[in-house]
């Protein structure tokens, strides 16, 4: 029996199981196979089976995809990880580098370091789909890719593009746009001045189709932000630590379908560390909660150098590891991936 001889349920599910790097090789298959493999449920599901085993992070202006392998870290076995390959020709073809990636539910954002375009890609398929800006690109933009009707098999995709800059020469008065790319529309349209309060510290994360930020200031400490995609409104949501500081770092990532984990690093503390929180499940109807330190890690236990700019990480909950991404500044912009926990790194 050949697998497309099974039932189409079973098939769906056995073919979601395969990195979406082989899929892509198999989309000329059948029919069937292709439509499948564009079809957003199978996409997201074929992410989050991937999400305990693979990170995909940008590298030296290249988007790679990393095979992560923690399975009896616990009894002693080593972790190990492989860089499985590079996941797009975009940057060869073309002479273009990628100065940023965001995930959404298996499709990723990818913007050029020219800020000459957008490039939306589907790893299932290997198919891209460039996006050209209302007026033109700045290089301060920042991209999140989300969708509206989240409780929808059938998700309204759409780009938000926000800039901040200051109006004044003593940077004391900022202005914000806003614009929404609609892809049911192929256009943009401008959505004003709705917040002013957008500086960020870390990438932004998806989450069931919104995206959540870092953000903060002096006068109300760090917070984290986030964007509604379906009503198209910005909103606040409490982090486990209030206190605001230049020399602090932090980064999100999503735990599953259901939770965010927030990693923070005092890097010019005497006593340089990691710490990780985990939320509750992500509800708009009830009242957000964090984990007390997940995990806590000590550079100077292990002799490991500060993380100086984690870009991003994976966590294992349960076996509470996480995978960091992150830029080595003093050695040519190198970047590098550790293995951490709370007593090895």
């Amino acid at each position: 029996m050949m697998i497309s001889d099974l039932p189409h349920d079973l098939e769906s599910e056995i073919l979601s199981r395969v990195p979406a790097k082989s899929l892509a090789k198999w989309k000329t298959t059948c029919k069937r196979w292709y439509a499948l493999f564009r079809d957003p449920s199978f996409v997201k599901k074929n992410f989050d089976k991937a999400g305990g085993r693979e990170m995909i992070v940008l590298m030296n202006s290249r988007v790679y995809s990393n095979s992560v392998n923690l399975q009896g870290i616990n009894n002693r076995f080593d972790p190990s990880m492989e860089v499985t390959g590079k996941l797009i020709k975009l940057n060869d073809s073309k002479g273009v580098d990628i100065s940023a990636i965001f995930h959404c539910d298996g499709l990723i954002l990818c913007t050029t370091t020219e800020s000459t375009g957008l490039v939306v890609w589907n790893p299932c398929t290997g198919e891209i789909r460039c996006i050209k800006p209302r007026i033109f690109y700045r290089c301060n933009d920042r991209y999140a890719l989300g969708y509206g009707n989240s409780k929808s098999s059938c998700h309204s995709y759409k780009i938000l593009r926000s800039c901040c800059y200051y109006v004044d020469q003593n940077l004391s008065l900022m202005a914000a746009e806003f614009e929404i790319y609609d892809f049911s529309t192929d256009s943009w349209r401008d959505l004003g001045d709705i917040t002013r309060d957008m500086i960020v510290y870390s990438s932004g994360v998806s989450l069931k189709g919104n995206t959540y930020w870092v953000s903060g200031s002096k006068e109300k400490g760090f917070f984290m932000r986030y964007f509604d995609f379906s009503k198209e409104v910005f909103g606040r949501l409490p982090l486990p630590y209030q206190s605001f500081n230049a020399n602090h770092t932090a980064a999100l990532s999503a735990v599953g379908n259901e939770k965010i984990a927030v990693l923070q690093q005092k890097i010019l503390a005497m006593s340089d560390e990691m710490r990780i929180w985990v939320t509750n499940k992500i509800d708009e109807a009830k009242d957000l909660s964090w984990s007390n330190f997940l995990l806590t890690v000590d550079y100077g236990k292990f002799n490991l150098p500060c993380l100086v700019n984690v870009t991003s990480f994976l966590l294992d909950e349960e076996n509470k590891v996480a995978v960091c991404s992150d830029v080595d500044t003093k050695d040519g912009l190198r970047s590098r991936i550790y293995i951490v926990g709370k007593d090895f790194y």
